[in-house]
């Protein structure tokens, strides 16, 4: 490309040597390939450009997050994981989640066969994201990895967190789509999963589980409670902390 654009150059500036008569609209082809080239080399390939819009997206979450950490939250950002990487973990009382950053180029809808984003200018261009399935394939591997390494069986709740138009602001399935600015009151106001005082255990349980050189599983051991000081009311299986559709991660123990 920037030899076309040099050749365009030479090209015309010669050309205006000849015709002097033309050498405005020669001079205009010349400033015309030159804001081309420009152009060219300022704006990044998509790889990088969809890089970029992530980086902005986790950037956001991790801003949003804030006033959860100085109410006693723990956030743990940009996670090494088996293939890729995990934006951000925060653990606190209503449980642990595995947060996914997006900042997609459209409007975005949520329905039961999973994330549509839609372009903004034409409402006809449309496609079906298909990140949800990594985000809930890591949310299983985090809590395996925490139960492996810390005998800690606690749920690891999904969560696609969107800086883009999302209409529906928040939509909980398997994996819930929350609007960023809505992410800190909607993690407030779920149910107490985990006592105040275990929040930093299991905060360094799921530090560790994608820290730890040795990721081999261990031997099957009882997991420890998360109840000890929790209201009455909560729902417990086993040792392990269940509501509604949460058995996914329940011992097998305790669903018989």
């Amino acid at each position: 490309m920037a030899l076309i654009c040099a050749a365009l150059v030479c090209g015309t500036f010669f050309a205006a040597q000849h015709w002097k008569s033309q050498g405005w609209l020669l001079g205009l082809l010349a400033g015309a390939a030159l804001t081309f080239w420009a152009i060219f080399r300022i704006s990044p390939p998509p790889r990088i450009e969809n890089w970029q819009s992530g980086a902005w997206g986790e950037r956001d979450t991790a801003r949003a997050l804030k006033p959860l950490e100085r109410e006693g939250w723990i956030v743990l950002h940009d996670l090494s994981a088996r293939v890729g990487n995990i934006d951000h973990v925060v653990v606190g009382p209503t449980g642990v989640y595995l947060l996914d950053s997006k900042r997609l180029g459209g409007s975005v809808t949520v329905d039961d066969t999973g994330m549509t984003v839609r372009s903004i200018d034409d409402p006809d261009l449309a496609y079906h994201h298909t990140g949800t399935g990594h985000v809930l394939s890591l949310a299983r591997q985090t809590h395996d990895q925490i139960l492996d390494t810390s005998r800690i069986n606690t749920w690891v709740t999904p969560v696609m967190v969107l800086w883009s138009p999302f209409p529906q602001r928040v939509v909980e399935q398997r994996c819930a789509y929350v609007h960023g600015d809505d992410l800190v009151g909607w993690l407030r106001a779920r149910p107490q999963t985990i006592a105040s005082a275990r929040v930093q255990q299991v905060a360094e349980a799921a530090r560790r589980a994608w820290t730890s050189g040795d990721r081999r599983p261990r031997p099957s051991l009882a997991p420890e409670p998360l109840v000890a000081g929790l209201k009455d009311g909560t729902r417990v299986a086993g040792r392990g902390v269940v509501s509604g559709a949460r058995a996914w991660f329940q011992p097998r123990s305790a669903r018989r």
